[in-house]
């Protein structure tokens, strides 16, 4: 007999077994007088993979230049001296700065072309004269 705590026998290596099942080939022939085999439309097939919008990443990419450029439109016309119309560009920067990061958060969460959409979220979050604001006031004390 053995001592207690000592193992005899034990199995160092599992091998696992796979049962193959047989697949009768003669099924997949039509046979005379029967209908055809109907066809899956590949849109029923969870299995089949979908092209991804890559679109999205490149729209939030192109509104976060957008919004850079207004916001240097913006500033430019303000500085020489309409300041009413330096305003007004300055709010549809606002509102191209929220769509831009709107975009990109929907781009960033369903992973369409990621690096795109977090480069416009970047810009849209830099260029905002909102955020600008703050952070001037903020450093400026």
């Amino acid at each position: 007999m053995s001592k207690p705590g000592d193992v005899e026998r034990v199995a160092t290596k599992i091998v696992p077994y796979y049962v193959v099942g047989v697949v009768d080939d003669s099924s997949d022939i039509p046979q005379e007088g029967s209908p055809p085999p109907e066809q899956q439309d590949e849109r029923d097939d969870p299995a089949v993979s979908r092209a991804r919008p890559t679109w999205i990443g490149f729209i939030a990419a192109a509104l976060g230049v957008a919004t850079l450029a207004l916001l240097i439109v913006a500033m430019a016309v303000a500085t020489a001296g309409n300041f009413s119309a330096g305003t007004w560009i300055g709010y549809i920067t606002v509102v191209v700065s929220i769509s831009a990061a709107v975009i990109a958060g929907i781009s960033l969460i369903f992973a369409y072309r990621r690096r795109w959409a977090a480069g416009g979220l970047a810009l849209a979050i830099l260029a905002n004269p909102l955020v600008l604001v703050s952070v001037f006031r903020f450093f400026g004390g």
